[in-house]
């Protein structure tokens, strides 16, 4: 028992490692070498685990893959209108790609991987905003004109924007307030009558933004 203790800790220990180093360097860069030095574990330890780079590159993709997994299941507990549903699937991806450095490598990974097609990632999440989308429709929370693909196409730039920032160093809270104002300026438009339920986007302090540039109000880092 102990020794299965160990082992699963050394290999959350590893993926963690090649979270940070795919984080910082991609894909391509984040070799067994760099995850070995980031880990404080040995090549053979790291051999144990996975047979390869692309065993543990496949393992970080995964790890992001269930964090959707889990997204979509949590969607049936929430006795909500679809749209509003939607909105706070966006808000809670938005936390795990800033919190989270193995879902956002595991996005990475996606993108890296994808040789010039759509990452299957970002497919994946096409397909449960869809399936929203279609569900707000049916429920009469989404309006009757609106277009599900034009709607998810935005989304999804949002969501790869929100990927990209928390990858440099002083811009991870900026990400809610560029996804409330989305849904501040979006939700209108969406709905048939007034807007579903949703927080009200974040003001940004006039001396800056972010850890570098001053002070952000705390509806900035309160609403996602």
């Amino acid at each position: 028992m102990v020794r299965q203790q160990r082992a699963v800790r050394s290999r959350e220990a590893i993926l963690r490692a090649a979270a940070r180093v795919v984080d910082r360097h991609g894909l391509t860069a984040a070799t067994l070498d760099r995850v070995s030095v980031e880990a404080g574990l040995s090549k053979g330890a790291i051999y144990f685990h996975f047979a390869d780079k692309n065993a543990l590159a496949s393992a970080l993709e995964q790890e992001a893959a269930r964090a959707l997994d889990r997204m979509a299941a949590a969607r049936t507990c929430r006795p909500a209108p679809a749209l509003t549903t939607m909105v706070e699937t966006t808000r809670e991806l938005a936390r795990a790609l800033t919190d989270d450095v193995v879902v956002r490598a595991g996005f990475q990974v996606s993108c890296d991987r994808a040789e010039g097609e759509e990452p299957v990632l970002r497919r994946r999440l096409s397909c449960l905003l869809v399936g929203l989308l279609e569900e707000a429709r049916h429920d009469g929370s989404l309006a009757p004109g609106a277009a599900v693909d034009d709607i998810v196409v935005c989304v999804v730039a949002i969501t790869v924007g929100i990927q990209m920032l928390a990858r440099q160093r002083g811009a991870a809270q900026v990400h809610s307030r560029v996804l409330e104002l989305f849904w501040c300026v979006t939700l209108p438009e969406l709905t048939p009558g007034p807007p579903p339920t949703h927080r009200k986007p974040p003001t940004q302090d006039r001396r800056g933004s972010g850890p570098e540039g001053g002070s952000v109000t705390p509806d900035a880092t309160d609403d996602l």
